[in-house]
Formats: structure tokens, C-alpha cells, sequence
């Protein structure tokens, strides 16, 4: 639910949505108490198998969909529509075969509780071909796409999410051979076993296929990542001087804790929060002196650091300085001066400005700033 708008607002992945939202229905309902509660609740007996057997195909029928997307993205390939038609067909007599077979209590498991009505036997045969062939397609579609040379992460996921679908197939086929033995009597593994196994396949192909999905799209959630965590790391330098020059920032802070909540627009914010230091910097560096510059660089090579570090330090002093003076009053003593830290693009002067951060609170900084006010 809280990736259907921006699915739905760009129109791109939606049925990858389909898929995982389908899904999390499906495991919704799976355990018992969860579904005689829901068959309570509607006052249909077993429906929760219904349900969660249309979710399957809802889902089977969507990754297929995502797997042939993916495939024509790096291609001359055309998948056939029949995917969309088939699981509209297979959901429709799943629905006939279940209503048209007596059901006067709740099952533990629908197939072989009811498997002496033929429309259960053909509602199972139904479920399993078409689970077991969507599985199949996408399994060869993963595998034939995402081997091709130059197809990058998008075909390292394809193979991952043929991966997953493999072992889903191997999940429909273990799950047949059981409900199979179970008709005459006997046992694959024995119950608890199966009942293990079962769970344990329908998981792995649940998680290798959410990797396989994610793996092309994993640079930009890195990007995203790097970029909220510099603005976690700006927050105290920025807070600290827009809180002196605060026509320098376009919106009200909100707290550290807040503020390092919010995850969107993570990319927008950075700009937003660089843009706004370099013009609190730019407004303080009117109240410092070349004198006072001066002394702040001798004060950051007496301090024993040297190079570029010694010019961060060095800006650190007088900034602090220069924030002092402007808070209390004081009139310009200089002229504006663009901040020694900047670069050229965007990461280059964040990194600049993160570097200025740490040094802006060290003793070093702060003993210049005691010394000098």
C-alpha cells in the first residue's frame, strides 16, 4: 500500500505491484486461524483457499508479466498476450469449480479434503497446470534473456528472479506429488516434513524472486541511501548556522530525529540543504576579517594539520568566528567571500561541506573561537 502511488503515479512496474500485493494477500491468509476467521467473516466455507489460490495465479500471472517486460526492455523480443488472457480463464473456473462443490465444513487442506468431487480434483488440476506452466515460462524467460552480454544488472535480476521461479515450480511440483500420495493413503516425506519443505521452498522462491526485482534497481536505492545520509550529516552544521542567518533557508527546520526520518525526496533535500549552507557561508564571510582568516589558518597548522585539511580547518575557525560576531550584533567588517570548500558539482561540494561539519565542533575550532571572541 505504500508503494501504490508512485507505482500507480509513473505507470511504470505496476505489474511487479500486482505481484508482491497479490502475494502479501495470499501469505495473509495462509495461516489457519487467520483463515477460518475470514471464512467466518464472509460465511463462505473455505473461501480463504479460493482467495488464496487466486492470489497465486493474480501473482504468477504478474511476475510472468514483469519477466516478459523486462525481457522486450533488452531486445527484439515480444512476449505472447496469451499470459493476460490465460489467468483471467484459469480464475474463472477455479470460481465455477469451487461454488459447485458441497462444502459443509471447513477444510485443512481443500484438494484432498474434498478429493473425492470431481470438481475439486479438476479445481486442483486447474490450479497446478496453470501455476506450474506460468512458473515454467518465466523460469525459461529469466534464463534466455538474462544471459545475453551486455544486459548488466537487469540481467543478473532476470537470472536471480528464474532462480526464484525455478524453485517455485519445484514448490508446485513437490506440492502435487504430495496431495497425489496423500489421495492414496501415503506420504512423500511424511506430513510434518512435507508441511516443512512445503514452507521452506515457497519462501526461498518468495525471497530470491523480490531480490532478482530489486537487483536493477538496487544503484539508484544506493544512490538514495548515500544521499539521505549526507543530509543526516549536514543536519548539525546546517541547523547550526541557518538558525543565525535563517533567510538563507527556504523552509522551518524540523528536529534532528525528524528530520532524519523522512526518506523521500532525499536527492531534492540535498540540493536544497547545500545550496542553503553556501549561502549561510556566504552571508557569515562578511563578518570575519583577512585578518582573522589569517590567524585561523596559522591556528590550524599550529593544530598539526596541513594540506587541504588545513584550509577546512582553517575555514571551520573563522566561520565560527564570523557566526559569533553576526549573532551578536556586530556590523559587516568585510566582504563576502564564496566558501573555500565548494567544488564544481553537487557530490564534490557536499563532501566539501560534510568534511567542514566535522570540524566545525572539534576542540581545535572551538578553542580558536574562545580565543577570538
Amino acid at each position: 500500500m505504500w508503494r501504490a502511488g508512485a507505482t500507480f503515479r509513473r505507470r511504470q512496474g505496476i505489474s511487479l505491484w500486482v505481484a508482491f500485493a497479490a502475494l502479501s494477500v495470499a501469505m495473509t491468509v495462509r495461516p489457519v486461524a487467520i483463515a477460518s476467521a475470514a471464512d467466518q467473516a464472509t460465511h463462505v466455507t473455505n473461501l480463504s483457499f479460493l482467495l488464496k489460490h487466486v492470489c497465486g495465479t493474480v501473482a504468477a500471472a504478474a511476475v510472468l508479466t514483469f519477466v516478459a517486460d523486462m525481457a522486450e526492455s533488452k531486445g527484439n523480443f515480444r512476449a505472447s498476450r496469451m499470459h493476460r488472457a490465460i489467468p483471467v480463464v484459469t480464475i474463472l473456473a477455479l470460481g465455477t469449480f469451487f461454488f459447485a462443490t458441497p462444502q459443509p465444513t471447513e477444510a485443512d487442506d481443500l484438494l484432498t479434503d474434498y478429493a473425492e468431487h470431481a470438481t475439486i480434483l479438476a479445481y486442483g488440476l486447474v490450479w497446478t497446470v496453470y501455476l506450474g506452466a506460468a512458473l515454467a515460462s518465466a523460469t525459461q524467460l529469466c534464463w534466455r534473456w538474462g544471459r545475453r552480454p551486455g544486459s548488466g544488472l537487469v540481467g543478473r535480476g532476470l537470472l536471480l528472479t528464474g532462480v526464484g521461479t525455478a524453485v517455485g515450480l519445484l514448490y508446485a511440483v513437490h506440492r502435487v506429488a504430495a496431495l497425489v500420495l496423500q489421495c492414496n493413503d501415503r506420504e512423500l516425506f511424511g506430513k510434518r516434513a512435507d508441511e516443512t519443505a512445503s514452507t521452506l521452498l515457497l519462501f526461498a522462491a518468495l525471497l530470491l524472486i523480490v531480490l532478482g526485482s530489486t537487483l536493477p534497481v538496487l544503484p539508484r536505492i544506493v544512490r538514495r541511501l548515500h544521499a539521505h545520509w549526507w543530509l543526516v550529516r549536514l543536519y548539525p552544521l546546517w541547523r547550526t548556522l541557518t538558525d543565525v542567518v535563517p533567510s538563507s533557508r527556504s523552509h522551518a527546520p524540523a528536529g534532528r530525529f525528524r528530520d532524519s526520518m523522512q526518506l523521500r525526496r532525499a536527492h531534492d533535500r540535498l540540493y536544497r540543504r547545500t545550496i542553503e549552507l553556501r549561502d549561510a557561508i556566504l552571508t557569515l564571510s562578511a563578518f570575519t576579517t583577512p585578518e582573522i582568516r589569517g590567524r585561523a589558518y596559522d591556528h590550524a597548522l599550529a593544530s598539526g594539520v596541513i594540506g587541504a585539511q588545513a584550509d577546512v580547518t582553517a575555514e571551520a575557525c573563522w566561520l565560527a568566528v564570523a557566526r559569533e560576531r553576526y549573532r551578536r550584533g556586530h556590523l559587516p567588517s568585510g566582504e563576502a567571500v564564496p566558501p573555500a570548500s565548494g567544488g564544481r558539482d553537487l557530490p564534490t561540494e557536499t563532501k566539501a561541506l560534510i568534511n567542514l561539519s566535522s570540524v566545525y565542533r572539534s576542540p581545535t575550532t572551538q578553542n580558536f573561537l574562545h580565543v577570538n571572541t
